[in-house]
């Protein structure tokens, strides 16, 4: 039994959607404030508020003792100066987000029309993520993208376009959720989850709830996915093929403080798209090139 927790934006999808989500009040009433201003904002957050220091690379404790695995109780001792990090960028997240609420930018875009876009985008999900759905019995969608109802109606489309056959099981989505009242947005965001340590908070009850029977998988592709990949119990998975993005791939791996010894040769052979790295006591740390690499270590 594999519970399954993933990223959405550029980990279930070929690229990020807020991108797409952004659309909406353009398309659908004359909103006069352009995007760029929002764009603005985000980066002006960065002189406005402080951020907590890295302690990089973030393996640095396991790299200097490779038998001083990641345990429960040394998780948050190990990864503290990273923790802190991500809770330091919240207030610059939500200084952006304070300002679409401001100018009501998501307000009074209908549901219907959410939905209508999301249905028109899923040839942006990426190849075998609905063979990877049907290889576990719950899958549960942990983002900071802006609209559930976006998510889950893209994701309903697929399957019933998709001629495979096969059970795909329920989804739940946890996200910086647009809220809604009587079918439209009245603009404002539930916040719920904007940084990667909202994301690490929101997978630590998910273990809490889980059966112990179950495999629990955590699949992303960014910085704001590392804290939860590296978190003890959770087989974590960063799924990144460095032919189709060798800057974010090594942007990643420097940060993780991956050796070229512990990756055996995944940056350039075409025909090894898995490798797993054993840095915790339970569970493990894993690269995969494709949803197709990991339908194959769900079935193992």
């Amino acid at each position: 039994m594999h519970l399954l927790v993933t990223d959405f934006d550029e980990t279930v999808t070929k690229k990020d959607t807020i991108s797409t989500l952004a659309e909406l009040p353009y398309l659908h009433k004359s909103f006069p404030v352009p995007w760029a201003h929002f764009v603005d904002t985000y980066n002006q957050g960065y002189q406005k508020f402080t951020v907590a220091n890295r302690d990089l690379p973030i393996l640095n404790v396991w790299n200097s003792n490779r038998e001083q695995l990641i345990t429960v109780g040394n998780y948050e001792q190990m990864f503290r100066a990273e923790i802190d990090y991500q809770k330091s960028m919240r207030p610059i997240e939500l200084n952006s987000i304070q300002e679409l609420e401001d100018k009501g930018a998501f307000t009074n875009i209908t549901l219907d029309q959410v939905r209508e876009l999301s249905r028109a985008r899923t040839n942006l999900l990426r190849d075998d993520f609905l063979e990877a759905w049907r290889a576990v019995s719950e899958v549960h969608i942990l983002s900071v993208n802006w609209s559930r109802v976006f998510i889950e109606s893209m994701l309903a489309c697929a399957v019933t376009t998709d001629e495979a056959t096969g059970i795909n099981p329920p989804v739940q989505t946890t996200c910086n959720d647009l809220i809604a009242e009587e079918g439209r947005l009245t603009g404002k965001f539930n916040k719920a989850v904007v940084t990667g340590y909202d994301k690490i908070e929101e997978l630590k009850k998910l273990l809490k709830a889980s059966s112990a029977t179950r495999t629990i998988w955590y699949v992303g592709d960014s910085e704001t996915d590392l804290l939860s990949t590296l978190y003890p119990g959770v087989n974590g998975v960063i799924l990144l093929d460095p032919e189709e993005n060798r800057k974010k791939f090594d942007k990643i791996t420097s940060v993780l403080g991956v050796k070229h010894e512990d990756l055996k040769g995944y940056s350039t052979a075409r025909d090894l798209d898995c490798v797993k790295i054993s840095c915790k006591m339970n569970g493990a740390l894993y690269f995969v090139k494709s949803w197709k690499a990991l339908v194959r270590l769900l079935r193992q």
